[in-house]
């Protein structure tokens, strides 16, 4: 099979995968075993790459942006972006071992709580991003896009932060994943089987782990025992980051 390329963000230094939506669609390749390399592409440069190649704009049901980090090109030169239609793409392309059952609402209902859970605490992880993790070109375009959605910089971002009220409105997201991982027998979300259900909310705490100040996040996300489970059942389809 032709290797895939996988389009990601890179981070400073020697690039390696932070974001949570590009750590879905890794995952999934890590997963399913398939070949590919990583095409680090800075922010602003998305829209005018991913233009030339042909690539539709996202629905804006889905995202904020028309383009946005994960895309893939495929080994029949087709490309795809968006996280969910990536990993759909990859059952299609390798349906063994399948990510993907009866399981859209589970899927559903994992991505609202993580996004529900990322919401509640934007203002304290949202400034760090370019603070910790990104180049000169990205971090200015994250700046500048981020301030545009927020009415502010994100260093008033940061200072606005009501930690102890951020993670009273994060709880009860938190909660929710705990139920999600634990309605079945088994270290995964359907139980013993592995579905795109469990890299949406793994993303999540690889990303966590990327903008953690001495445990400050990744010490208040965990705070049910089934979620560092569920991580260390995970993890090893997040070792490879690059």
């Amino acid at each position: 099979m032709s290797e895939i390329i996988l389009y990601d963000l890179p981070s400073r230094g020697k690039s390696a995968c932070w974001s949570l939506n590009p750590w879905k669609a890794r995952a999934a390749l890590n997963y399913k075993g398939l070949p590919y390399r990583t095409e680090w592409t800075e922010y602003p440069d998305l829209e005018p790459k991913f233009k030339s190649l042909s690539i539709p704009p996202n629905d804006p049901n889905i995202s904020k942006f028309d383009y946005s980090s994960p895309a893939v090109k495929l080994p029949d030169g087709s490309y795809v972006m968006e996280s969910l239609r990536i990993a759909t793409a990859l059952d299609k392309l390798q349906p063994d071992p399948p990510l993907f059952s009866n399981d859209k609402e589970t899927i559903d209902r994992a991505q609202t709580a993580v996004l529900g859970v990322q919401g509640a605490i934007s203002a304290i992880v949202i400034p760090r991003v370019p603070e910790l993790l990104l180049g000169e070109r990205s971090a200015e375009y994250f700046n500048h896009t981020r301030a545009k959605r927020f009415g502010m910089s994100l260093e008033e971002l940061a200072k606005s932060a009501n930690v102890s009220e951020a993670w009273e409105k994060a709880a009860p997201h938190l909660k929710e994943l705990n139920e999600i991982l634990m309605e079945k027998e088994g270290k995964f979300v359907l139980g013993e089987k592995v579905s795109f259900a469990d890299f949406v909310i793994a993303g999540f705490w690889a990303f966590v782990r990327k903008v953690d100040k001495e445990g400050d996040v990744e010490g208040r996300v965990y705070v049910y025992p089934s979620f560092k489970g569920h991580w260390e059942a995970c993890r090893g389809w997040f070792e490879r980051d690059d």
